[in-house]
């Protein structure tokens, strides 16, 4: 299809396709293999975080623009976007697992919003698996192939082997000329709009957004409008992140020069351009009457975490209310944030739940560890490394920060804790380490570690492990501390000494070292 843009050349718009369907069915590996890349090995767990968008061309040479969207449930909110401004979906089925959880919600976001879809039957090259099974549950779910007396194209791939892969790209553009594109026409004095996959931060160039350009051609430097202010566009990058001088409808791409990161799902307009940019932007104002509150810093001052916590005490005391898990969290991009934050607000144990005090993009600051440090929270952070500066900090005043790459992996641990919510979270402290130099025998067996305190002090009664290369080898209590022949309570930095465990442990040898901790209450 092909739209004109307020008098400027033809252009033809791209399909979007949003690629759905199960954890682990094989999405990801299917656009690294159109892409000839890898992102499935960069990936944590195996599973697509972040929404995503991708350009590929078909055997023609007609390009495609593919979205790349979270498999694992908690990212249904992106999912259902995804499926919001598509085309078409590209259900992908793993021929091996059938139809699961995620793949009826994708099939209902697709039906929801009447867009047609496409099945990829994927990992048709493993041995022995029915595939007619598979397409008889498919229509048991309102998926009515071709081959059943349907219209919905089905083709068997293999994202691994490429077998079936561009007769389904073809598919796909057969199906764009048949079907026809979704017109999204301006009405206003706008040039361009696009819709936000995702936004966040980036240290090197500022705040970004990942855009698909819904109506229009973007050729300069635009001013864009969002609810929240006006930008000038700094970049449009491709799907690469390669700088480009223009963008065409339904194409991918990131816009630089933000002032702040925008809500994922949120339109930006582009004008030629300020005054006009500028005046939009008032009447949007004047319709929203949520600006101003929206415009009030959210995150709550350390006065009103005290009283939070005065009224939270006195409700504990009289036996009222449930336990709070208080969390600080901070996610590298808009979308994951609002993702994670929803699901950690719906969880719960049997007397106990999630209460996010702050929440935000970018890196944990000093600030959030003092907050975090007067409500007893934990930071949780996504996909997102904690400065070393932070993670000092953090230790001296006895924050626990932790950091997850995979989604799961946060939520599992978040439920471990509602779900021994009185159980005080610790942390083992290292306070000292002696290095082995000589392991002695004595005659009655025991064994005894001549070593060299290389840091802090070595007391009698301490706890140990002994390591070798960063393994853990075994666990015991010093029994006796020994200079020469003398017993002594205390050996000190520097100094060499022999060391008795009260049980033997088996394979301690010379190089090994032996670390004194203690077990602190973080929270």
């Amino acid at each position: 299809m092909s739209i004109m843009s307020q008098g400027q050349k033809k252009v033809e718009r791209v399909p979007v396709i949003a690629v759905m369907g199960h954890v682990d069915h094989g999405k990801t590996s299917f656009i690294d293999y159109i892409k000839g890349t890898k992102i499935v090995d960069k990936e944590a767990g195996g599973i697509t975080q972040n929404t995503r968008a991708h350009v590929v061309f078909t055997s023609t040479g007609r390009k495609l623009t593919f979205i790349d969207t979270p498999g694992h449930e908690a990212f249904s909110k992106m999912r259902e976007r995804g499926a919001s401004i598509t085309d078409f979906v590209l259900l992908i089925v793993a021929a091996d697992d059938g139809v699961q959880p995620q793949t009826v919600e994708s099939i209902q976001f697709a039906k929801r919003d009447n867009v047609p879809i496409i099945v990829g039957l994927n990992k048709i090259d493993i041995p022995g698996v029915q595939t007619q099974k598979i397409k008889a549950e498919l229509s048991s779910y309102g998926v009515s192939i071709e081959e059943y007396g349907g219209d919905t194209m089905l083709f068997e791939i293999s994202a691994k082997t490429g077998q079936g892969v561009n007769e389904l790209l073809d598919g796909i553009e057969l199906l764009s000329d048949l079907v026809g594109l979704k017109r999204y026409e301006l009405t206003d004095d706008s040039k361009a709009e696009a819709f936000v996959l995702e936004s966040s931060f980036d240290r090197r160039i500022g705040y970004i957004a990942l855009c698909i350009l819904k109506s229009g051609v973007l050729e300069g430097k635009e001013y864009g409008v969002t609810k929240e202010g006006i930008f000038k566009a700094r970049n449009y990058l491709n799907d690469e992140q390669k700088p480009v001088g223009e963008v065409l409808p339904g194409e991918p791409f990131w816009v630089t020069g933000l002032k702040s990161v925008i809500t994922v799902g949120e339109t930006i307009k582009f004008f030629r351009e300020d005054a006009i940019a500028r005046k939009y932007f008032e009447s949007l104002r004047s319709k929203d009457s949520d600006f101003e509150q929206r415009n009030i810093i959210s995150n709550e001052s350390i006065e009103d975490i005290f009283a939070q916590m005065v009224i939270k005490a006195e409700k504990e005391s009289k036996g009222l209310g449930q336990k709070e898990f208080n969390v600080v969290l901070k996610t590298s991009t808009q979308g994951a944030l609002e993702v994670i934050s929803n699901h950690l607000s719906s969880m719960s144990g049997k007397d106990s739940k999630v209460n996010i005090l702050i929440k935000g993009t970018g890196n944990v600051t000093e600030d959030d560890l003092v907050r975090a440090k007067l409500a007893k929270a934990v930071i949780l952070t996504f996909q997102l490394p904690t400065p070393n500066s932070i993670i000092e900090i953090a230790k001296k005043e006895k924050v626990l920060v932790k950091n997850y790459d995979v989604i799961y992996e946060m939520f599992e641990e978040v439920q471990d804790v509602l779900d021994n919510i009185g159980t005080p979270i610790e942390e083992e402290i290292e306070v000292a380490k002696a290095q082995i130099k000589k392991i002695i025998v004595l005659s009655n067996g025991a064994v005894v570690a001549g070593s060299e305190v290389i840091k802090g002090s070595m007391l009698k009664g301490y706890k140990v492990k002994v390591m070798r290369n960063g393994v853990e080898i075994g666990r015991a209590k010093i029994s006796q501390l020994k200079i020469k022949k003398e017993e002594v309570r205390e050996v000190k930095k520097g100094l060499e000494c022999g060391i008795l465990l009260d049980q033997k442990i088996e394979g301690m040898r010379e190089g090994d070292e032996i670390l004194a901790y203690k077990v602190e209450r973080i929270n």
